[in-house]
């Protein structure tokens, strides 16, 4: 494939009407990956899998590639997530994983880029989606580019997914609190993205994958948000992912969570159970082995 140049379009953007419906992608065709996943946005090194919706009608999508232009106002989403190019060549491709334009939006070569998508009408009957993709470059140290951080979408087992990224010390402590603690611990995945900043449980939940019989492959998921860093005792947000079960979420402290983890995944006891046990405060801190 002919690799060209994108010139900056100096805060301006491109609309581009589809030909055939499907979900959008921001990839290098030629680097042999293929986009999966959940949620409105999945990312993983060299692609960006952007879910269309459900609307039958063609989308128009405006591109920007340049320096950061800020975020629009008046769309129904908006969500950004880093992508690590490691070939240096992104396009707009189709749910085939064909370019639909052969513009680079790679701009700054191999490295990190904030890709923000705007979108509305995604599933809006008789009307026309319509999507805002900005391509930035992220900062250049002249290193060899970081692999991409571990995403929900390719995790197993349960996991801690942190989604409070201003207060960097508290979860530095709670790292090495997690690594020094109970060995029930090391069954426990640690997600540390800036993707998920700010998500809530229920959009966590959107980006866990299932399998052909709509089976989740996360059935239990821990939260470090902002309250949870707020406290020493680290009272994480203890979600139940099972289908067809409506427990309430509870807070569950580090120390108790690799008991709660272990007991759980040996089917012990049930999540409602624990959820019965919290003190007066709302946190559960009783540890079962």
């Amino acid at each position: 494939m002919q690799r060209s140049n994108w010139p900056l379009l100096d805060g301006r953007t491109r609309p581009l009407k589809l030909k055939e419906w499907g979900d959008l992608a921001v990839m290098d065709p030629d680097a042999g990956k293929r986009p999966r996943g959940r949620g409105f946005l999945a990312a993983e090194k060299d692609w960006l899998r952007i879910d269309a919706g459900s609307a039958m009608e063609n989308p128009v999508v405006a591109l920007y590639a340049g320096d950061d232009p800020g975020a629009e106002s008046g769309w129904d989403e908006v969500e950004e997530v880093t992508v690590i190019s490691t070939t240096g060549f992104l396009a707009l491709c189709d749910s085939g994983y064909e370019p639909l334009r052969k513009e680079n939006l790679a701009t700054a070569g191999v490295g990190p880029y904030l890709i923000r998508v705007h979108a509305s009408d995604r599933s809006s009957d008789g009307r026309r989606p319509r999507f805002l993709i900005q391509v930035i470059p992220g900062e250049r140290t002249g290193a060899e580019p970081e692999p991409a951080s571990s995403t929900i979408e390719e995790s197993t087992g349960p996991f801690l997914v942190r989604t409070c990224f201003e207060q960097p010390d508290e979860w530095a402590r709670l790292l090495q609190a997690l690594e020094g603690g109970s060995e029930h611990h090391e069954s426990i995945t640690v997600i540390d993205n800036r993707a998920y900043a700010g998500f809530t449980a229920d959009r966590i939940q959107a980006r866990i994958g299932r399998d052909d019989e709509d089976w989740p492959g996360i059935t239990l998921v821990l939260i470090a948000d902002e309250w949870a860093l707020a406290s020493a005792e680290f009272p994480l947000l203890a979600v139940n992912n099972l289908p067809d079960e409506d427990d309430d979420p509870f807070r569950i402290t580090l120390a108790a969570a690799g008991s709660f983890v272990v007991n759980m995944e040996l089917a012990n006891t049930s999540f409602g159970a624990w959820g019965d046990g919290v003190d007066a405060d709302g946190i559960y801190r009783e540890e079962h082995y």
